[in-house]
């Protein structure tokens, strides 16, 4: 074994785009963020947005060789703090059928002003588990 060894060997990239991948895994951890469908719709409740992203990470979650029981952490960003009990809600919902994962919710400027919810997710892959089937 070389001390300079390849990295990009132990990394795959999804959805690779020109300034960002939709997702990247590495030694069996995932790494995503995800928002609700494009292009935002500032008209809809937090909620609604929120379950719209949820959608959005199942599909990525699977695309990755994960699922939701396999989150590990969620940060959920919020652009308003007064959203978070409806965000809460959809999220406990989501998660009501497994073990649900670390988090944390905090508020912060989003990168759009219909943007009202987005979430970092870290979870679990098959990538270098022989335990887990395909």
């Amino acid at each position: 074994m070389t001390a300079a060894r390849d990295i990009s060997s132990l990394v795959q990239h999804f959805g690779v785009g020109a300034r960002a991948s939709l997702a990247v895994t590495h030694n069996g951890v995932g790494y995503f963020a995800v928002t609700p469908q494009a292009p935002y719709d500032g008209a809809l409740p937090a909620a609604e947005q929120a379950r719209q992203l949820l959608a959005k990470a199942d599909g990525r979650l699977a695309e990755i060789g994960s699922g939701k029981d396999r989150l590990l952490f969620v940060a959920i960003i919020v652009a308003t703090m007064d959203d978070k009990d409806a965000v809460n809600a959809v999220w406990d919902a989501w998660v009501s059928d497994v073990t649900p994962p670390a988090r944390a919710c905090f508020e912060a400027t989003l990168a759009s002003p219909d943007l009202k919810v987005e979430m970092i997710m870290l979870c679990a892959t098959g990538q270098g588990d022989a335990s887990r089937a395909s």
